[in-house]
């Protein structure tokens, strides 16, 4: 078993991202690690405020631009190179519009599952001391468990759960036997540690909600709200994963038509490249994942928030 351990660190495996527990939200990333994703093997660093990418000074520099940007894996850059992420590559378009006389920064505060409720926690807290001037919303995971509403009893056994696949995933065997040979059978059963569907998790019974919507519509409209009143611009934006590209019937319709909803109501930007995308579906996309966006599809989302952002922060 040792021998195996060293053999598949030395050809890449394990060194996974670690996540702190934290009694606000529930996971975070660990700062100042480099580790590599666990599918694609692409290296990342986490920063020392526990973002993906660059150190960034906490107080905002003179004449620079700063925009946060808020999701799940989809955001963090699941199987993708740092400047492949639609973060960085949008930083890099809007720094090579503006030239040298403003510092474009775009913190990529993407983390895998996190939901909106766990997002307006991070923005209210943690986010505003950095002063952004634009906040990207993008998609973040609908379970409706992972908010302030919960008794402190749930949140500490989530976060032994969070210490036990931390524990795991520091294996180089537990990476390449279950997470990728045995990925089936892992995308069945992790639900002991991150449960995929709370409906098939004994512990999320409890915390199940009447009305789904009603929480991530909630959350979204406190991060607008937020945003507004911290003289932050909100951007909603909407990444469909390829199935919902040919029916409109599924729960993360209702977060199209809530941001919709959203942007009409308070004015505000929303980017849905669903029609881009669809129009290339089949190479947007990484290898048998219908959800998370290759480098060809964060050039696409890059560029349709680029074409959104330049003249509003020109003003």
């Amino acid at each position: 078993m040792v021998a195996l351990e060293v053999l598949l660190r030395l050809n890449g495996y394990g060194n996974l991202e670690i996540y702190q527990p934290d009694p606000a939200l529930y996971w975070k990333l660990k700062p100042n690690q480099d580790c590599y994703t666990k599918i694609g093997l692409r290296p990342v660093h986490i920063n020392s405020v526990g973002t993906r990418g660059p150190e960034f000074p906490v107080l905002k520099l003179p004449q620079t631009i700063r925009i946060l940007s808020l999701g799940d894996s989809r955001t963090f850059g699941w199987g993708l190179f740092e400047s492949e992420t639609y973060s960085a590559r949008l930083e890099q378009l809007l720094q090579s519009e503006l030239g040298t006389n403003k510092q474009v920064e775009v913190i990529n505060a993407g983390v895998n599952a996190w939901s909106y409720p766990q997002m307006l926690v991070y923005f209210r807290d943690t986010a505003l001391r950095y002063q952004p001037d634009v906040v990207i919303v993008a998609e973040a995971n609908l379970w409706t468990q992972f908010s302030e509403r919960n008794s402190p009893e749930f949140v500490k056994k989530f976060m032994s759960r969070v210490r036990l696949k931390n524990l795991l995933r520091r294996f180089a065997t537990y990476h390449f036997v279950v997470e990728i040979k045995l990925k089936a059978f892992y995308e069945r059963h992790r639900t002991r540690f991150i449960p995929v569907d709370p409906s098939r998790d004994t512990l999320f019974k409890e915390q199940q909600q009447a009305d789904p919507s009603a929480v991530f519509r909630s959350a979204l409209h406190d991060i607008v709200g937020l945003a507004k009143t911290n003289h932050v611009l909100p951007v909603l934006m909407y990444l469909p994963t390829e199935d919902e590209l040919i029916t409109t019937n599924s729960s993360r319709s209702q977060v199209l038509q809530v941001k919709d909803e959203l942007s009409r109501e308070h004015d505000i930007p929303f980017v849905d490249i669903s029609r881009e995308v669809r129009a290339e579906s089949n190479s947007v996309y990484l290898e048998a994942d219908p959800v998370h966006f290759n480098p060809r599809g964060n050039e696409i989302i890059a560029r349709q928030l680029f074409r959104t952002l330049l003249p509003l922060i020109n003003r």
